[in-house]
């Protein structure tokens, strides 16, 4: 009995001690964060990077911390320390906070220029540029945000159902003109904001925007093969820190979209960029 007795007591102390460990060593998201700021104060990015992405693991979201981990990938990029991909995980940082925070302007600029060196980068070389020419009906519906195609179609069916009472009710020639104009513009602003904004959630509900992460991302099909250069002589490689939609996702393979162009590529290569609810540091 002695010995069950020691037993008990080691075990439970362990128990204690590992509890203990744990709860210490789980810092809240406003300590993970504070610690993240001050490593990317004293410039030690690659600290600092492994705290802001144990908080994006975690599912802590906020534009602050987007922001900020974009400042680590940029200054490990710029030092000794640099790795490959660290320009395009800034942009993706940068993508995800402009999606939390739409008039970061400061965000807006720092994208630019992140974009504007990998571009540098890659004119030296040779590469193919960041942006491809979007599909027709993906750029008429990114003219506009999808509430605006909206009200344009509520707009376009209010007139539309103005036009039609005036010809159908009012019995007066001088209703007639006014009446088919306000008709037709109606059914016009109807048919292009209603549909331009089903297709916006179309796009909204099937695709997910997403951001090159490594140098450079080869097109595959669905076997894993590298995929032809397309007819349009379009590459088929996606160049670091170019947007992408990801359209499926099937094991360790994306489906996605570049331009005008479908294909395959590693999962590991690409990171979303989704709008969540944000969190408070």
């Amino acid at each position: 009995m002695r010995g069950f007795g020691w037993f008990c007591a080691v075990l439970s102390a362990l128990v204690v001690g590992g509890t203990f460990v744990g709860s210490a060593s789980a810092e809240t998201p406003k300590e993970e964060f504070d610690a993240a700021v001050t490593a990317l104060e004293r410039g030690a990015y690659g600290d600092a990077i492994d705290h802001f992405e144990l908080l994006a693991d975690r599912g802590f979201t906020h534009p602050d911390a987007s922001f900020d981990r974009a400042a680590a990938y940029i200054g490990r990029a710029r030092s000794p320390q640099k790795q490959p991909g660290d320009l395009g995980r800034a942009a993706a940082a940068l993508a995800e906070t402009l999606a939390l925070r739409p008039d970061d302007r400061e965000a807006e600029s720092a994208l630019d220029a992140v974009r504007s060196e990998i571009g540098r980068r890659r004119a030296r070389t040779g590469g193919s540029p960041l942006v491809a020419r979007p599909r027709l009906s993906r750029a008429l519906v990114g003219l506009l945000p999808e509430q605006a195609w909206g009200v344009l179609g509520a707009l376009g069916s209010a007139s539309l159902a103005w036009g039609l009472a005036l010809r159908l009710f009012v019995k007066r020639t001088t209703a007639e003109v006014p009446g088919a104009l306000a008709a037709g513009i109606g059914a016009l602003l109807l048919c292009v904001g209603g549909g331009l904004a089903l297709e916006a959630r179309h796009f909204r509900r099937t695709s997910t925007l997403a951001v090159v992460v490594v140098p450079e991302a080869r097109l595959l099909d669905d076997a894993g093969r590298p995929l032809a250069t397309p007819a349009s002589g379009e590459s088929n490689v996606v160049p670091e820190g170019a947007e992408i939609y990801v359209l499926e996702r099937r094991g360790g393979l994306d489906r996605v979209e570049w331009g005008t162009t479908d294909g395959y590529v590693i999962a590991g290569q690409v990171r979303e960029v989704e709008p969540r609810g944000a969190d408070r540091p």
